[in-house]
């Protein structure tokens, strides 16, 4: 009887074990399953915003390309605290960002302002869309590298994205008023507003390939110095924000073009350009080393064949 008893209650327990597992192993799969859901999240809005591009409704189509940028600044964050990453995640995250700020943001350049130029605008948007694929391309390449940690080659998607959003949002927020307008969108007298689009497109176009160095900031240790401080700056960051929703998004676009132009393009480059010409005076210098070790080789031998002295003689 005792043992009947026993075993019940050995049935109990192995039951009470295979349940936590279950549940262990359901959790696992869910936390595994976020980052990917707020990646799905990023490309919604990316599609989101190209419908409300396409409407006319440039107020909510650029909000949904903010939203998109939060959920890309948090699926990889918590992909990395939760231990989750995968080859898969990085490659899916990639299509939702080609959506977000590669298709989304060139339509609404296009449908806000390049449109006017028939042809020229659509071919501008669609080269800003195949510059933003070569972007995340060549990131995926990059992210092995030491380097990859500090710094990007190019300026990030998500930021050349913002730095559209944020000239439409700027002029919807300010310069309608002038014109007279709602904020559907650009006026028909507006030609220099749509010229500098036309060029701003294709400047960032350009910045997404090229090699100037945009830096990560995942190098810098926020706590440094304690919680406190980052606390307080983030604190002031979202007052801000909430007071002047565009203005801030303004300036910390702004501010991130103005900062990776001038390290970037010029700091960096002009240290590069220094460390090459510094292997470059050290390759000549062995080279002269060399030739000047083979012409004395020559001239012993010369020597030697006249009967001088040898050039090396025994030590007795």
């Amino acid at each position: 009887m005792s043992g009947t008893n026993g075993n019940t209650q050995m049935d109990e327990l192995d039951r009470e074990i295979l349940a936590e597992d279950a549940h262990e192993e359901t959790l696992r799969r869910g936390i595994k399953f976020l980052p990917n859901a707020i990646t799905t999240g990023a490309m919604f809005f990316g599609f989101f915003a190209v419908m409300m591009a396409i409407k006319g409704n440039f107020l909510y189509a650029t909000w949904a390309v903010v939203a998109a940028a939060v959920c890309d600044l948090l699926d990889g964050r918590i992909a990395r605290l939760t231990k989750s990453t995968s080859p898969f995640g990085a490659e899916y995250d990639s299509l939702s960002d080609l959506i977000a700020f590669g298709v989304a943001p060139a339509m609404i350049a296009y449908f806000w302002a390049l449109e006017a130029f028939d042809r020229l605008g659509w071919a501008v948007a669609f080269i800003y869309i195949a510059c933003a694929a070569i972007r995340l391309a060549k990131f995926n390449t990059l992210a092995g590298e030491e380097e990859s940690r500090r710094y990007f080659r190019g300026i990030p998607s998500p930021c050349a994205a913002g730095l559209i959003i944020v000239v439409v949002m700027m002029h919807m927020e300010y310069l309608p008023k002038l014109y007279g307008q709602g904020a559907a969108g650009l006026p028909p007298e507006a030609y220099l507003v749509r010229g500098g689009m036309l060029i701003w497109v294709i400047g960032l176009s350009l910045l997404m390939v090229s090699n100037i160095r945009f830096r990560t900031f995942k190098d810098i240790k926020v706590t440094k110095y304690g919680p406190i401080v980052p606390l307080v700056g983030l604190a002031s960051i979202i007052a801000i924000f909430m007071a002047k929703p565009h203005e801030t998004l303004f300036a910390i676009a702004m501010t991130y073009l103005a900062i990776g132009l001038v390290e970037g393009g010029i700091i960096i480059r002009r240290r590069e350009a220094e460390l090459r010409e510094e292997k470059r005076r050290a390759r000549k210098e062995r080279r002269r080393q060399r030739k000047l070790g083979r012409k004395k080789a020559r001239e012993s031998r010369r020597q030697a064949k006249k009967g001088g002295e040898p050039p090396f003689r025994a030590i007795s």
